[in-house]
């Protein structure tokens, strides 16, 4: 099943194949050498494979020398160049060249690799490149950046003095390539191959056999600012994601579009997905201008009611639709709210669970209380800097709604005068086969979550970006 949020573009390069099919047989060739010089009487052969039916993970990024140059990116490009964007882009790195080298090389008692490779990060985000892994665990990749003869020339040399053990260099393939292999200090083989106008950087699993053909051509280098593909299902194990949900193929695209940047997403299920389409219920009475931000969901009811973390709750129903917003003209306050009978009795009936198992929870953690408040039917997380979370009631005519919010007490009670914008409601309500609608004003949302993130830091027990970080700092 094909979920299609925005649409799609295509791909297709007869030289990326070309080039893929020269790399193949460079990896061959290494694979070989390396089981020559360990045995030279038996090399082993390599034993053909199924070939994947595509990357588990593919990245295409255009590079922030395009984004420079794109007179459709003006606006991005300022806010990538500002000293705070700038500060902050230089301290990943430096985090980067610190950490990478083990990645790449294995442990390893050199202490140059990471000022060998440092150079090499502000290259690789100023420069056009395709990353693609047909590896659930990344264990074999291939990293293609597209350089000028400098640049191809300093990555080589710099890849060949960070590794441990002497590289061979490899027979070329052609005018202006040359090509180079060793193995890792964790038995990896790492291959460079320089091509005309691209450098490609491939990491092989130990015994892993190669292919008995080329893997499809990569995609055409689009016009795209950003793609990417991820079979989520295949990287559930990897990236931790809940078992509950049947992960889709995810492929995402990001472009620019004058002094906005657009984004379009294709999810492909492997069958078809139960969805229960309703007519949106909007509670009017709660959603109220000035909005900054609004999104409206539904379909879910069924699998959330299959859930044993919501079953612990005994509620009656499980909702199918949830819309959540944000105002302008109260900082720091996000809002949901959800259909549910008599809500009243509901949050009543479940205020037991919440003190004894949300207050337990808490209690440990040291960050606040639960508490019940009979007067506003409100069940609140009290005791934080600013925040307070809670659910209690809507407003809403027929007691059909639960309200949820992070400012228990500041939020206007009951109708007020200014009802969300007839543009918006237009673009969702008369809507027959819409699961997920999002709008917001970017600029204004980011200001409300800063202050929001830098509370729940504080309150995590996760170490959080020390105070010199980057992110940290206000340039005047």
């Amino acid at each position: 099943m094909d979920l299609r949020l925005l649409p799609r573009r295509g791909f297709g390069n007869s030289l990326q194949l070309m080039r893929q099919l020269a790399f193949t047989l460079l990896v061959g060739w290494v694979v070989l050498a390396a089981g020559c010089r360990e045995n030279p009487t038996a090399p082993p052969s390599p034993k053909p494979v199924p070939v994947p039916a595509g990357p588990v993970f593919r990245l295409h990024f255009a590079g922030l020398n395009h984004i420079a140059t794109n007179a459709s990116a003006a606006k991005l490009n300022t806010l990538l160049n500002t000293p705070e964007a700038v500060a902050t882009r230089k301290q990943v790195h430096d985090r980067l060249a610190v950490t990478l080298p083990a990645t790449l090389f294995g442990t390893s008692g050199r202490t140059n690799a990471g000022p060998l490779l440092r150079p090499l990060l502000d290259e690789l985000a100023a420069s056009k490149f395709l990353f693609e892994t047909h590896d659930a665990q990344a264990a074999s990749w291939i990293l293609t950046v597209f350089l000028d003869a400098t640049q191809r020339v300093r990555w080589s040399t710099n890849l060949w003095q960070a590794v441990d053990v002497k590289p061979v260099a490899l027979p070329t393939m052609g005018s202006g390539t040359s090509a180079w292999s060793a193995k890792t200090a964790n038995g990896h083989l790492l291959t460079v191959a320089s091509f005309e106008d691209c450098l490609m950087l491939s990491k092989s699993a130990p015994a892993v056999p190669l292919p008995s053909k080329p893997v499809g051509s990569h995609p055409a280098l689009s016009t795209n600012l950003l793609d990417l593909v991820a079979d989520l299902a295949q990287l559930q194990s990897t990236l931790d994601l809940p078992n509950a949900i049947a992960w889709p193929h995810c492929s995402i695209s990001v472009m620019a579009k004058g002094e906005t940047v657009r984004s379009e997403a294709t999810l492909k299920f492997v069958n078809a997905v139960p969805w229960k389409l309703d007519a949106f219920r909007l509670p009017t009475n709660s959603v109220r201008d000035p909005l900054i931000s609004f999104t409206a969901m539904q379909g879910f009811g069924d699998w959330l009611a299959r859930q044993p973390e919501f079953k612990e709750w005994e509620l009656k129903s499980a909702p199918n639709q949830l819309f959540t917003w944000a105002r302008s003209d109260v900082p720091y306050n996000l809002l949901a709210a959800a259909p549910m009978p008599n809500a009243s009795n509901t949050v009543v009936r479940i205020a037991p669970h919440a003190l004894h198992t949300l207050g337990t929870n808490i209690a440990k953690a040291g960050v606040g209380r639960i508490a019940f408040t009979t007067n506003r039917t409100e069940i609140g997380w009290v005791g934080m800097p600013i925040l307070v979370p809670f659910v209690r009631p809507a407003p809403e005519a027929g007691d059909g709604f639960l309200l949820f919010g992070s400012m228990a007490g500041i939020i206007p009670q009951g109708p007020n005068t200014n009802p969300p914008p007839a543009e918006l409601l237009n673009q969702f309500l008369p809507r027959t086969n819409l699961v997920y609608y999002d709008w917001e004003i970017t600029e204004a949302k980011l200001a409300q979550w800063v202050p929001i993130f830098q509370l729940t830091a504080m309150l995590s027990p996760t170490p959080s970006f020390p105070p010199s970080a980057a992110a940290h700092q206000k340039t005047a």
